[in-house]
């Protein structure tokens, strides 16, 4: 009898549940390495070359003191202000200003300029009327060629997104600032490998010794992450993916590479719907300062407001932010981050600084849609937006905030039509910049920019090439020559006959070249045009910079060709450095967040449009048009021989023109309307009063004319318009390139025979 086999016991429950517990393991594990190996392929390169998009800071001009400069102490003064320089009676730190008995003296912040960084630097400027008398260092008493300060930030250019950050390596923020961080967000930060327990254990303990939150359970590392990479959303599974990502950066990457980044990236509130992140921007929003200059109650501030930008926001909700400010401090002065002076001055002081929560105080459409319009055409690095931009431009709020009083007053004043709109351009012509755009009545308007996009007849403003093309091309003409102020008959094939009109309607016969630019005479123009040849004309204008369309046909001697005024702005700047022609830019330069230069706008030699002789005469002429021409209500403003210009008005009063410019800004205005309907304004009722109200917020520095080897003072007669002897008493003295003259010329203007005895000796 065979015996039968014992079957093997069957496994217990719980065996089971073990063994299926075991394998559900390996498998998690085989998945979750494999997840990591995933993470740490695709966040170690994303965490490498693409951490976050810094957009392109715009700034203006750094205002240049220097001895002889010709501005006054209360130019200076708004600057700092505009600055967020803070007023006080003794100078301890970057930021601060006095006024003294001889001028100001200011603590200048240290700042990474397109040339390269410049240290913190106390000075004392000292004033002579209008101008920089003195600088001088403080407290050694040595005087400086010169003094710079930071140039004004007015917004931000971006690829898409709508994040403002100013990155900052480590070594720039303050010790301070990243002991506090770490008091508060992570005090293992160094310790940890991303995610500490003994952290999100510590800070329960904290709230609950506060009763209310004070510390938060996740590493700097998790919160970078969240920011990074995840979405807000509240669950298991992404605080579970936050964990692992923190630890796969904290492998891949050093603590410093982690903390730097967490600086730049950390949210700190809105400013005009644009995301504020990282210290380095958020410095200047709250407190006006560079990072490098924040004292302990900003610090503890800024630290504080992480925990929630919205709710601690000291703009809207100033004694909350006090509150969590002030527990910051006494946290920090329990971990002797701070002496107990330093504590009491801290919890004192107010939460923001007057005049500080904004970036930019106001907008500037018209300016900042040239400056993007530039960079756009600059070869910068196809991955700008890893290192983000610093750009540098010739904005000058001074003269901007002159052009925007003067056309929102004056147009009311000049005309009483609603649709009546403006332009205005003011540019740096020694250093070929534009300083300043008004493209609508409504300086602020967002949409059509009137002063780059408003092609419009340009009149009178064309005769100044005319004239000085004649100077250089015709032999004998000179500003004392004959032009004939007469009727005149154009035929032209295919049209009707062409009988150009004065503006009065009348003929003053025959004048003085000189007389004829100065008034504005249209037949001696007209005249001119022609013997100097249409196509030159358009030559001339093509030279000048314009690459629009330009009709050849002989109306264009009169201004019949359509231009904005950034177009008739680089023109006059031709006409102002006396035909030397250079491109108007807003952009100066431009460098990464770093200070590494990008680009550095470089000047080859200008093109010259017409000799040194014909610009200086078509010069002395155009200051003519102001001293006793069509502009003289500029003359009777600012004086005599200190600026030089001229008026523009096409058919039917449509277009209302003037440009005028001393020794270092071309100031053009254009008054029309849109639907090109007549607006009853010529250039001298309309334009030259917004250009006077421009002029009179600015510093003038009188017109220089440099006068070369080849042209002299010389006398023509008054009728005839010849050349006389200069100490005749009927001689209209006026430069002329040098002549030898008969030596028996009379004040007649023929040869005078002498006396058989006076010819003996």
């Amino acid at each position: 009898m065979t015996r039968k086999k014992k079957s093997p016991p069957k496994p217990t429950l719980l065996r089971r549940i073990l063994m299926l517990g075991l394998k559900l393991s390996i498998v998690g594990m085989v998945i979750l390495v494999a997840y990591l190996i995933y993470l740490d392929a695709t966040l170690t390169e994303r965490f490498s070359s693409n951490r976050y998009q810094a957009p392109a800071l715009i700034y203006g001009r750094s205002l240049t003191l220097e001895p002889q400069a010709v501005i006054n102490k209360a130019t200076v003064v708004a600057e700092l202000r505009r600055l967020n320089y803070r007023a006080v009676n003794t100078i301890k730190d970057s930021g601060q200003y006095r006024s003294t008995e001889y001028g100001v003296e200011f603590y200048r912040r240290p700042f990474d300029f397109a040339t390269g960084p410049q240290m913190a630097k106390r000075v004392q400027v000292n004033f002579a009327g209008n101008r920089v008398q003195s600088i001088m260092s403080l407290p050694d008493g040595r005087s400086l060629n010169r003094i710079q300060l930071e140039p004004p930030y007015l917004g931000r250019l971006s690829g898409g997104n709508s994040e403002d950050r100013l990155l900052v390596g480590l070594e720039r923020v303050p010790s301070l600032l990243i002991e506090t961080l770490l008091l508060i967000e992570d005090r293992d930060f160094y310790h940890h490998s991303g995610v500490s327990v003994t952290s999100i254990a510590r800070a329960a303990l904290a709230n609950l010794s506060a009763m209310r939150t004070v510390q938060g359970g996740s590493t700097l590392t998790q919160q970078l992450v969240k920011n990074l990479y995840l979405t807000r959303e509240r669950s298991l599974w992404r605080k579970a993916n936050e964990a692992l990502m923190a630890i796969v950066l904290d492998y891949r990457f050093s603590k410093n590479e982690i903390l730097e980044t967490y600086l730049n990236e950390v949210y700190f509130g809105q400013d005009r719907g644009s995301a504020i992140h990282g210290v380095g921007l958020a410095s200047r929003l709250y407190f006006g300062k560079q990072v490098e200059e924040l004292d302990a109650a900003d610090i503890a501030l800024l630290v504080g407001i992480i925990k929630g930008p919205s709710y601690y926001d000291p703009r809207r909700y100033p004694e909350r932010a006090q509150e969590r400010r002030d527990l910051i401090l006494q946290l920090m002065f329990a971990q002797n981050l701070m002496s107990k002076a330093q504590y009491v001055a801290s919890v004192s002081q107010p939460v923001l600084p007057a005049g500080t929560g904004r970036l930019v105080t106001e907008n500037l459409p018209h300016y900042m849609e040239l400056v993007k319009f530039e960079l756009g055409r600059l070869n910068l690095p196809a991955n700008w937006q890893q290192e983000g931009l610093r750009v540098f431009t010739y904005f000058d709020p001074v003269i901007q905030n002159a052009a925007e009083a003067a056309i929102i007053t004056e147009l009311p004043r000049v005309s009483d039509d609603e649709k009546l709109q403006g332009a205005i351009v003011v540019a740096n012509h020694q250093a070929a910049g534009v300083t300043a755009v008004v493209g609508d009545k409504n300086p602020r308007q967002v949409g059509f920019n009137r002063a780059v996009a408003a092609m419009r007849p340009v009149g009178s403003l064309i005769k100044p090439l005319i004239y000085a093309d004649a100077f250089q091309s015709l032999p004998d003409f000179e500003l004392g020559s004959l032009v004939y102020d007469e009727p005149l008959q154009l035929e032209q094939a295919n049209q009707p006959v062409w009988i150009p009109q004065n503006f009065d309607k009348k003929f003053e016969g025959k004048m003085l070249a000189y007389d004829a630019l100065a008034q504005s005479r249209n037949v001696p123009a007209v005249r001119l045009g022609i013997e100097v040849g249409i196509e030159r004309l358009t030559e001339l204008l093509q030279m000048s910079g314009v690459d629009s369309p330009i009709p050849s046909v002989p109306a264009i001697t009169l201004g019949a060709v359509p231009l904005s005024p950034m177009a008739i702005t680089e023109i006059y700047t031709m006409l102002a450095q006396q035909g030397s022609h250079r491109a108007l830019q807003s952009i100066r330069a431009v460098t990464n967040h770093e200070g590494l230069m990008v680009y550095e706008r470089q000047f080859s030699k200008p093109q010259r449009v017409f000799s040194e002789a014909a610009g200086f005469l078509v010069n002395f002429g155009l200051r003519g048009v102001i001293n006793e021409g069509t502009g003289s209500k500029l003359a009777d403003a600012f004086g005599v021989n200190k600026l030089a210009g001229k008026s523009g008005t096409t058919n039917d009063y449509r277009d209302s023109w003037f440009v005028a410019y001393d020794n270092q800004h071309v100031v053009t205005v254009w008054l029309g309307r849109d639907d090109n309907q007549p607006v009853q304004l010529t250039g001298s009722s309309g334009a030259l009063r917004v250009v006077q109200q421009v002029l009179e917020q600015m510093p003038i520095a009188p017109l220089q004319l440099n006068s070369p080897l080849v042209v002299e003072a010389a006398g023509f007669h008054p009728q005839l318009g010849v050349r006389i002897p200069v100490d005749c008493n009927n001689a209209r003295l006026l430069p002329a390139r040098q002549k030898k003259l008969p030596e028996d010329l009379g004040c007649s203007g023929n040869i005078e025979e002498k006396p058989w005895w006076q010819r003996l000796f």
